[in-house]
């Protein structure tokens, strides 16, 4: 079910809720990881459940290593919730 909601969620995604959540988050991104990390997004988020952890390591090196870090984290925290729903 969750899979779904983050499909659907990722595939209608805006630049403009990135920078809202970025905003809420209190996150300081350049503009130019903001949109590597939307392209990212836009571009694996059919096929991301495949291997999260493998799509998550495309974007090192090219994004700051503290943004990767944190993103890292952040699917550390989800993880759990997302892998109930694949199996």
């Amino acid at each position: 079910m969750y899979e779904k909601i983050i499909i659907n969620y990722a595939k209608n995604l805006t630049i403009k809720d990135l920078d809202t959540y970025i905003k809420n988050n209190n996150i300081k991104i350049s503009e130019e990881d903001k949109h590597t990390i939307y392209e990212h997004i836009k571009k694996y988020y059919n096929v991301f459940f495949d291997s999260p952890i493998k799509y998550i390591k495309m974007l090192k090196g090219k994004i700051d290593e503290e943004i990767y870090y944190d993103i890292l984290m952040l699917y550390d925290k989800y993880k759990n919730l997302l892998e109930k729903d694949i199996d």
